[in-house]
C-alpha cells in the first residue's frame, strides 16, 4: 500500500532571474537534476524494482520512501497550491507503478522516474491551460483576467522568498504549458538544455529556440507588470 506524506519546505526564486536571458536561479543545489545523477544505476533502487516488478508490495513502499522528497521538491515547481502538489506527487507514484513493467535494470531508476514527474508536471500545466480557456468570461481574453493567487505551498518560508515565488508562478501562467515547464526545469531547478530536450523528446536546437521565446516574454510580462 503505497503511504504519500505532506510536501516538505523549499525555497523560491525572484522571477527577475527568470527574464534574465543569462541568469540562473541561486536556489540550493538541484538534487533531482539529471545532470547532478550518476548515469550509473543504484543498486539499492534497481533490486527494489525489480522486486516490485514481481509484484513485491514492500519494495513499491520502498521506493516511494527513496524519492518521495525528491519528486515532491520537484514538483512544487508546478504546483499552485498544496492540494495540487500532493495530487501530483500521489499521480506520479501511480504512473511510476503502472510503468514498471517497462522499466529496465540497464536504466537508473531515478532518471526514469524525473522523466514521469516532469511528464506530470507538464501535464498539470496542460490541464490548466484548457481549464482557465473555459472559465474566462465572455469578451476577454486568458491575458485580461485576473489569475487566482498561487497559494503558499510553504507557510513556513521567509515572506520575502514565499511572494517572490508566487509572482514566478503567476507569471508563468501566461505562458505555453512547454514554455512554463522548460523554464521551471531550467532555472528553478537548475537542469541542462540538453537533459530537458532529452526529457521531453525535442532537439537541444528547438530547446534553446523555446528557452529564448519563452524568457523574451517572461521579460516583457515582467516589465510590464512593473511599476514604473
Amino acid at each position: 500500500m503505497l503511504v504519500l506524506a505532506k510536501s516538505p519546505a523549499f525555497t523560491s526564486t525572484p522571477s527577475r532571474a527568470i527574464a534574465s536571458p543569462s541568469a540562473r536561479s541561486s536556489v540550493d543545489s538541484p538534487s533531482s537534476s539529471p545532470s547532478s545523477r550518476s548515469d550509473t544505476p543504484d543498486p539499492d533502487d534497481s533490486a527494489c524494482a525489480t522486486r516490485a516488478q514481481a509484484g513485491d508490495m514492500s519494495a513499491l513502499d520502498e521506493l516511494v520512501a527513496r524519492h518521495h522528497a525528491a519528486i515532491t521538491r520537484l514538483l512544487w515547481r508546478f504546483a499552485r497550491s498544496r492540494a495540487d502538489l500532493d495530487d501530483l506527487v500521489q499521480e506520479t507514484f501511480l504512473r511510476m507503478v503502472r510503468g514498471l513493467p517497462g522499466w529496465r535494470p540497464h536504466l537508473p531508476f531515478s532518471h526514469w522516474l524525473l522523466r514521469i514527474a516532469t511528464n506530470t508536471g507538464r501535464d498539470y500545466f496542460r490541464r490548466r491551460r484548457v481549464r482557465d480557456r473555459w472559465q474566462v468570461p465572455a469578451g476577454s481574453s486568458p491575458g485580461e483576467t485576473d489569475a487566482p493567487t498561487p497559494e503558499a505551498v510553504d507557510p513556513g518560508a521567509d515572506p520575502a522568498a514565499r511572494a517572490a515565488s508566487e509572482e514566478v508562478k503567476h507569471l508563468l501562467d501566461h505562458l505555453s504549458p512547454d514554455e512554463r515547464a522548460l523554464l521551471t526545469l531550467h532555472h528553478l531547478e537548475g537542469w541542462g538544455l540538453a537533459d530537458i530536450a532529452r526529457n521531453y523528446g525535442w532537439t537541444l536546437t528547438a530547446t534553446k529556440l523555446r528557452a529564448w521565446r519563452a524568457r523574451r516574454r517572461l521579460r516583457a510580462l515582467y516589465e510590464s507588470a512593473s511599476p514604473s
